[in-house]
């Protein structure tokens, strides 16, 4: 058997190749290294950015001087720095203008270089990275959304959150003699309507109204009985409210003017407020119950000698609560129902 002769020239070419690829695999771990470093620092531009235009926003809610919305850069240069982990970040732009607050964060070094130092880039001659991110939030009152079919009348309404528990009729008279009670008008059939609330016009099925204050007329069904579509809703109420230490709280659209009658009926929605419900006395049907009231308002019932034929709700305005339905900002702030939120 001969044996086979091999080329002594092909030796150690291994060695060189393997070599390069190492080069190359350490450049694309290295490029990789800095680029998720790169990224990390995005992020953290990014939540500064956002925190900032959610924390001047927030303050301009409170007023137009406190210190977050007529110092805004100042305001945006604390959030940026809290948010970024070497605590260092710089605010390039900060602007409060027509209820939209816009901010502009750049990444920051240790020492106050505005860019992002790079560490495996250097070997190619990259030594640093300008990173910025955007953030712009808007606030003001509520204009739009989906909302519990119901319209409260602007003179039930409590703008300066000082009439504590109150009585909402849709149907009696027992407070039209009333002089502590605001909405005296009465109808012959003891509808309470424009004083009061009345339910309002929505898709078959659903307990949802959508309301937008651009297009402020909206129809009202007509009777006093409530809308059997909420009635599964409403037994959630109930049971939610049998629970002394829990409350429930809903969003309600506030008109304040009417016209038309019966099936035509219509309410001018001024703005949103938001109450919290502490039961009610309604008439018509058996898929609800009825009656179902707190113990606060079957006490507020007996002060105001209310009678069975007296049909409403019980419930409190409230400034602060925290909405189940998604929202459209610009309308008024005349119910204390605003709200900031990021649009960018």
């Amino acid at each position: 058997m001969r044996r086979l002769k091999t080329k002594h020239n092909e030796r150690g070419v291994i060695a060189p190749v393997a070599a390069l690829s190492m080069v190359a695999l350490l450049g694309l771990t290295a490029f990789a290294v800095d680029v998720s470093m790169m990224y990390s620092e995005h992020a953290q531009l990014q939540n500064g950015a956002d925190a900032a235009a959610l924390g001047i926003a927030q303050g301009c809610l409170i007023s137009p001087a406190s210190a977050a919305c007529s110092s805004p850069v100042t305001e945006a240069s604390a959030l940026a720095n809290v948010n970024a982990l070497d605590s260092h970040s710089n605010v390039i732009s900060a602007t409060v203008s027509s209820g939209l607050v816009d901010v502009t964060t750049q990444a920051q070094d240790t020492s106050g270089n505005n860019h992002f130092s790079l560490v495996f880039a250097r070997a190619l001659g990259i030594q640093t990275s300008d990173i910025r991110a955007t953030a712009q939030a808007k606030y003001g009152g509520f204009s739009a959304g989906n909302v519990i079919p119901l319209g409260f009348s602007k003179c039930e309404s409590d703008p300066g959150f000082t009439k504590d528990l109150q009585f909402f009729p849709s149907h009696g008279d027992a407070l039209s003699s009333d002089p502590a009670y605001e909405c005296t008008t009465t109808s012959s059939s003891g509808l309470e309507i424009p004083g009061g609330f009345g339910w309002l016009d929505h898709p078959s099925g659903t307990c949802s109204a959508y309301v937008n204050i651009a297009d402020p007329w909206v129809g009202t069904n007509a009777g006093s009985d409530y809308d059997a579509d909420c009635a599964a809703t409403m037994n959630k109420w109930g049971a939610t409210l049998s629970d002394p230490s829990k409350t429930v709280e809903i969003l309600i659209p506030i008109f304040d003017d009417a016209r038309g009658t019966g099936s035509n009926a219509e309410f001018h929605i001024e703005a949103f407020a938001q109450i919290s419900l502490r039961g009610w006395n309604l008439a018509g049907g058996s898929t609800l119950p009825e009656d179902f009231m707190t113990t606060e308002a079957k006490n507020l019932s007996k002060d105001l000698k209310l009678k069975n034929s007296d049909n409403g709700i019980f419930g409190r305005f409230i400034k602060k609560v925290s909405l189940a339905e998604a929202m459209t900002l610009g309308g008024p702030t005349t119910y204390g129902l605003t709200g900031a939120q990021l649009t960018k």
